[in-house]
């Protein structure tokens, strides 16, 4: 089991790339998560998504796109990547067993 460590937010940018799936771009995954309501700048995205390509739980491919010259980068979550936001789940799905009667309370 990948024992790699990722904060919140990196984990939420895994859940956005998996999400996308092949429209993940980095605008889109801003777009996802502040929709969701989470405050997110352009340079705290690109630093998150370096940390994730570091960590190899992310990759990415150029794409062309529409011709218009700009190159963007298709992100896909690793295998290493997928095994770290199984573990991250089921560490919430244990946690929030645990907390569900005090909340129900």
């Amino acid at each position: 089991m990948p024992r790699e460590s990722v904060g919140e937010l990196e984990y939420l940018i895994l859940l956005a790339i998996l999400a996308l799936g092949t429209a993940a771009t980095a605008p889109s995954v801003r777009r996802l998560l502040t929709d969701e309501g989470r405050r997110l700048t352009r340079g705290a995205l690109y630093r998150a998504l370096d940390r994730l390509g570091e960590k190899a739980l992310i990759a990415w491919a150029a794409d062309e796109g529409d011709g218009g010259g700009h190159v963007r980068r298709r992100y896909t979550v690793t295998a290493t990547g997928r095994g770290v936001v199984r573990q991250r789940r089921e560490t919430l799905e244990r946690l929030w067993a645990g907390a569900a009667e005090a909340l129900d309370a």
